[in-house]
C-alpha cells in the first residue's frame, strides 16, 4: 500500500468512527419548557413595560392606572393607533426578538431554560446559531398564535418537539 493509499484509507475510517457517533440527550419535558416560557415571558414583558413607563416618563405622557392595564389597553390602543401603543408592540417585538436571536441561537440557554436545567442544540447536537434562533423565534409567533396550538405540538411529538423546533432544526434537551 503506498503512502497516499494508507493515509486515505486512515482518513476514510477516521472519518466514518467520528459520523458513527450518536449523541444520546433526554428531550425535555412539557412542565420544564412551560415554566421556562412563563420565566422568560415575564422578563421580557418586565422590560418592556420597565421601558415603556421611562419613556412615557420622559415624554411627560400620563400612565395608565392599574385598572386601565391589561391585554385589551394595548390592542384597543393599535386599532386607535396610538403612537404609545404601536412603540409598546414594536418595543415587546424587538425585545423578545434580541432575547431569543442572542439566549436561545447564540448561547443556547435563554434565562427560563438555564433556571429549568434545558439547553437548544441544532439538529446536528451544536449551539442553534443567530440564524436557527431567528427562524425559532418567528416560526414560535406562527407556533403560538393559532391558540397555542404549534407550542401544544410537543405534547404530542414522540421527540417532544414544537412546531417551531421542527421549523428551526432544533431541539430543546435537559442539560448534563
Amino acid at each position: 500500500m503506498t503512502s497516499h493509499a494508507a493515509t486515505f484509507a486512515a482518513h476514510t475510517s477516521q472519518t466514518t468512527a467520528q459520523s458513527d457517533r450518536v449523541l444520546r440527550v433526554r428531550a425535555a419535558s412539557f412542565p420544564a419548557r412551560a415554566v421556562a416560557v412563563a420565566v422568560d415571558a415575564v422578563l421580557i414583558v418586565g422590560a418592556t413595560v420597565g421601558v415603556l413607563a421611562l419613556a412615557a416618563v420622559v415624554m411627560k405622557l400620563p400612565l395608565p392606572n392599574l385598572k386601565e392595564l391589561g391585554p385589551d389597553l394595548l390592542v384597543a390602543g393599535v386599532l386607535d393607533r396610538n403612537p404609545l401603543a404601536v412603540g409598546a408592540l414594536g418595543v415587546l417585538l424587538g425585545l423578545g426578538a434580541l432575547y431569543h436571536i442572542y439566549l436561545a441561537g447564540v448561547t443556547g440557554q435563554t434565562v427560563g431554560l438555564r433556571l429549568m436545567g434545558l439547553r437548544i442544540i441544532s439538529v446536528r447536537g451544536t449551539l442553534p446559531g443567530p440564524v436557527r434562533g431567528f427562524v425559532r423565534y418567528v416560526a414560535l409567533a406562527l407556533a403560538v398564535l393559532p391558540a397555542g396550538l404549534g407550542w401544544l405540538w410537543c405534547l404530542f411529538d414522540r421527540e417532544r418537539r414544537a412546531l417551531h423546533d421542527h421549523l428551526a432544526g432544533t431541539f430543546v434537551i435537559v442539560d448534563q
